[in-house]
Protein backbone atom coordinates (compact mmCIF):
# COMPACT_ATOMS: atom_id res chain seq x y z
CA UNK A 1 0.00 0.00 0.00
CA UNK A 2 2.89 2.71 0.89
CA UNK A 3 4.82 2.05 -2.30
CA UNK A 4 1.59 2.91 -4.26
CA UNK A 5 1.25 6.23 -2.57
CA UNK A 6 4.33 7.21 -2.67
CA UNK A 7 4.31 6.09 -6.21
CA UNK A 8 1.38 8.86 -6.54
CA UNK A 9 3.21 11.13 -4.83
CA UNK A 10 6.27 11.32 -6.68
CA UNK A 11 4.18 11.37 -10.17
CA UNK A 12 2.58 14.74 -8.63
CA UNK A 13 5.76 16.00 -8.01
CA UNK A 14 6.95 16.08 -11.58
CA UNK A 15 3.32 17.94 -12.82
CA UNK A 16 4.32 20.81 -10.55
CA UNK A 17 7.65 20.48 -12.18
CA UNK A 18 7.14 21.32 -15.08
CA UNK A 19 4.98 24.32 -13.97
CA UNK A 20 7.57 25.88 -11.96
CA UNK A 21 9.74 26.27 -15.51
CA UNK A 22 6.19 28.26 -16.94
CA UNK A 23 5.90 30.53 -14.08
CA UNK A 24 7.10 34.16 -15.07
CA UNK A 25 10.86 35.39 -13.68
CA UNK A 26 11.68 38.42 -12.48
CA UNK A 27 13.46 40.45 -14.96
CA UNK A 28 15.11 44.00 -14.85
CA UNK A 29 14.27 46.42 -16.67
CA UNK A 30 16.01 47.87 -19.39
CA UNK A 31 19.09 50.57 -17.57
CA UNK A 32 19.60 54.04 -19.90
CA UNK A 33 21.37 53.62 -23.06
CA UNK A 34 24.03 51.36 -21.89
CA UNK A 35 23.45 48.16 -20.50
CA UNK A 36 25.15 47.19 -17.39
CA UNK A 37 27.01 44.04 -17.45
CA UNK A 38 26.13 43.68 -13.74
CA UNK A 39 22.39 42.49 -12.85
CA UNK A 40 21.17 41.28 -9.51
CA UNK A 41 17.60 39.35 -9.17
CA UNK A 42 16.13 39.17 -5.91
CA UNK A 43 16.12 35.07 -4.79
CA UNK A 44 13.04 33.20 -3.51
CA UNK A 45 12.59 34.40 0.01
CA UNK A 46 16.02 36.13 -0.10
CA UNK A 47 15.94 39.25 2.90
CA UNK A 48 17.04 42.75 1.52
CA UNK A 49 20.41 42.76 3.16
CA UNK A 50 21.29 39.50 1.72
CA UNK A 51 20.49 41.53 -1.50
CA UNK A 52 22.11 44.40 -1.59
CA UNK A 53 25.10 42.53 -0.05
CA UNK A 54 25.30 39.94 -3.30
CA UNK A 55 24.95 43.32 -5.31
CA UNK A 56 27.82 44.74 -3.05
CA UNK A 57 30.32 41.45 -3.71
CA UNK A 58 29.47 41.80 -7.57
CA UNK A 59 30.47 45.12 -7.57
CA UNK A 60 33.40 44.93 -6.13
CA UNK A 61 33.80 41.70 -8.28
CA UNK A 62 33.61 43.89 -11.52
CA UNK A 63 35.52 47.08 -10.36
CA UNK A 64 32.49 49.39 -11.15
CA UNK A 65 33.06 51.87 -8.00
CA UNK A 66 37.44 51.81 -8.97
CA UNK A 67 37.03 52.48 -12.46
CA UNK A 68 34.57 55.15 -11.84
CA UNK A 69 36.91 56.81 -9.28
CA UNK A 70 39.27 56.57 -11.89
CA UNK A 71 37.32 58.13 -14.53
CA UNK A 72 36.28 61.05 -12.72
CA UNK A 73 39.69 61.78 -10.92
CA UNK A 74 41.06 65.16 -12.07
CA UNK A 75 44.91 63.96 -12.17
CA UNK A 76 46.86 61.06 -11.17
CA UNK A 77 51.01 61.30 -10.94
CA UNK A 78 52.70 59.78 -13.88
CA UNK A 79 54.31 57.35 -10.92
CA UNK A 80 50.83 56.70 -9.71
CA UNK A 81 50.10 55.42 -13.04
CA UNK A 82 53.27 53.39 -13.32
CA UNK A 83 52.37 51.62 -10.34
CA UNK A 84 48.79 50.36 -10.77
CA UNK A 85 50.05 49.33 -14.40
CA UNK A 86 53.10 47.17 -12.88
CA UNK A 87 50.78 45.56 -10.34
CA UNK A 88 47.76 44.55 -13.24
CA UNK A 89 51.04 43.12 -14.97
CA UNK A 90 51.69 41.10 -11.92
CA UNK A 91 48.43 39.76 -11.13
CA UNK A 92 47.96 39.01 -15.18
CA UNK A 93 50.98 36.91 -15.09
CA UNK A 94 49.98 35.31 -11.40
CA UNK A 95 46.54 34.54 -12.94
CA UNK A 96 48.01 32.92 -16.03
CA UNK A 97 50.85 31.00 -14.15
CA UNK A 98 48.24 29.77 -11.96
CA UNK A 99 46.07 28.27 -15.07
CA UNK A 100 48.53 26.18 -16.21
Amino acid sequence: MSNNRNYRHNRNNRYNRNNRSRRNRYVPPPCGKRGSNLTVVPRHNESPERFIKRFMKKCKKLKILENYRERTDYYQKPSEIKRKKEIRRRRAIKKASQKE
